[in-house]
């Protein structure tokens, strides 16, 4: 019996940020600060590649192809989450 393949991972449905792993968010996050991936790879105390791996596996999870993409894409939700929501009775 054979398995259906699976979506490669630039046509996967966007998901949730609030999946993502807290060190991919922190590096999303300082990226769109401006930083490179050696700077918040100083200011974390890791190094580059493990940077670059969490923006990696990141971009993949949230169904993104590039940092940038990434990046917007958690600043859009971040503000999404921290806007009062109102109440209706």
């Amino acid at each position: 019996m054979s398995q259906s393949p699976s979506l490669p991972a630039d046509h996967a449905p966007p998901r949730c940020s609030d999946d993502l792993t807290a060190r991919q968010a922190e590096c999303l996050r300082l990226a769109g600060e401006g930083l490179s991936s050696r700077q918040i790879a100083r200011r974390l105390g890791v190094s580059a590649r493990t940077v670059d791996d969490h923006i990696l596996l990141g971009c993949r999870w949230l169904g993104v192809r590039t940092r940038v993409q990434a990046v917007a894409l958690l600043a859009k939700n971040d503000r999404r989450a921290s806007e009062p929501r109102s109440f209706t009775p």
